[in-house]
C-alpha cells in the first residue's frame, strides 16, 4: 500500500510505484471516480489521436480536426462513461 499526503490546495503526489504500474507520467491526466463505498479509482485518459486516426478516416468529412478536438470529445466520452448514474 502507498500512502501520499493532500497539500494544503488539494494537490496529491502520485507515489513513483502507482505511476509506473499506471504507466502515466508528468503531463498526462486521470478521470477520477468516487464508488458508493468510497473509494476512488483513477483511470489514465490515453490520447488516442494516433491509433484512431486510421479507423476515423472512414468518417472523414472533409472538414479538419485537430488533436485538442478529439482530446475533448475523448474526455467527454470517458467522464460520461465512468460517472455514477
Amino acid at each position: 500500500m502507498e500512502i501520499a499526503k493532500i497539500t494544503s490546495k488539494g494537490q496529491v503526489t502520485i507515489p513513483k510505484a502507482i505511476r509506473r504500474r499506471m504507466a502515466v507520467r508528468e503531463g498526462d491526466r486521470l478521470a477520477f471516480e468516487v464508488d458508493s463505498d468510497g473509494a476512488l479509482h483513477a483511470f489514465p485518459i490515453r490520447n488516442a489521436e494516433k491509433p484512431l486516426r486510421g479507423l476515423l478516416g472512414q468518417h472523414a468529412t472533409g472538414e479538419p480536426i485537430d488533436s485538442e478536438r478529439i482530446d475533448e470529445g475523448i474526455r467527454r466520452r470517458t467522464v460520461g462513461k465512468f460517472a455514477r448514474r
